[in-house]
C-alpha cells in the first residue's frame, strides 16, 4: 500500500476544518469530518465509517459485475438488532434485495463491551459457509448461530420455502491477521470484508494499519475504493 506525498496533502485537507462539515453524502449516509477523523491516528472507527465502507464494497461489486463476486454488505446495526429483537426487527431490511442471489454477505459485528470491539462475519453462499473473522482471535458461536437462523427465517419469509441449512457450515477462521493494540479492530474488520469480497488472500497485517487508515480516508472522501 503506497501512500504518496500528494495523498498525504489531500488527507490533511480532508481532516482540517469544522468537525460538523459534511465531507461526502452518498448511499443515504452523511459522513462528516468528525466521522472521517476516527480514521486518524489511534481512534476507534465509528458506525458511520464502517457503514459507508460497506456501501463502497457493494458499489464495487455492482460496478465490476461478472468480474467480482456479487455482494450485499449489511449495516453495522443489523446484527445487534437481530440478536436483541429477533428476525421481525430486521425483516424489512432486505425488502429491496434478494440476499440468496448474492455470493458474499459481509456483516460487521460490534461487540458493545468495555472496551468495544469490531469483528466481521461473512456468509459465503457459494460454499454455504458462515465465517467469523476476529483480529483478536476470539470466537463467537452466538453470532454464527444467529446468522444461520436468520437465513432460515429469511428464506421462509421472502421465498416461502425452507432453507436446506443442513449443508451450511459455521467456521471460526483461524490464522487471520491479528491486531497488537486496542484501537485498530475497525480497520481489520473493514479489511476482512474488502479482501474477501474480491476473493483476495489476507495480505495485510498490523504494520499496514497506518497506511490502510490513510487509504480509507481517501476512499471515503472520493466515494470509491482503490482496488
Amino acid at each position: 500500500i503506497k501512500i504518496t506525498n500528494e495523498d498525504n496533502i489531500r488527507i490533511i485537507g480532508v481532516l482540517q476544518g469544522a468537525f460538523d462539515q459534511v465531507i461526502v453524502n452518498k448511499f443515504n449516509i452523511q459522513v462528516c469530518r468528525s466521522d472521517i477523523r476516527t480514521l486518524y491516528g489511534s481512534n476507534w472507527l465509528n458506525d458511520n465509517v464502517i457503514n459507508f465502507y460497506m456501501e463502497l464494497l457493494n458499489q464495487r461489486s455492482q460496478q465490476h459485475a461478472g468480474q467480482l463476486p456479487t455482494v450485499h454488505a449489511m449495516n453495522s446495526f443489523f446484527l445487534a438488532r437481530l440478536m436483541v429483537s429477533g428476525y421481525c426487527a430486521v425483516r424489512r431490511w432486505t425488502r429491496k434485495v434478494d440476499i440468496f442471489s448474492k455470493q458474499i454477505i459481509p456483516i460487521p459485528v460490534h461487540v458493545n463491551r468495555t472496551p468495544s470491539h469490531w469483528s466481521m462475519a461473512i456468509i459465503d453462499m457459494r460454499d454455504k459457509t458462515i465465517r467469523f473473522y476476529d483480529s483478536l482471535g476470539t470466537n463467537n458461536y452466538a453470532v454464527l448461530l444467529a446468522l444461520k437462523t436468520y437465513l432460515q427465517q429469511e428464506s421462509l419469509d421472502k421465498r416461502q420455502r425452507p432453507l436446506d441449512s443442513s449443508g451450511f457450515k459455521l467456521e471460526h477462521v483461524q490464522n487471520v491477521p491479528r491486531q497488537y493494540n486496542g484501537h485498530d479492530c475497525g480497520v481489520f474488520c473493514c479489511m476482512f470484508a474488502e479482501f474477501a469480497t474480491r476473493d483476495a488472500p489476507f495480505t495485510f497485517n498490523q504494520s499496514h494499519m497506518v497506511a490502510l487508515r490513510k487509504k480509507m480516508i481517501l476512499e471515503i472522501a472520493d466515494g470509491k475504493v482503490w482496488t
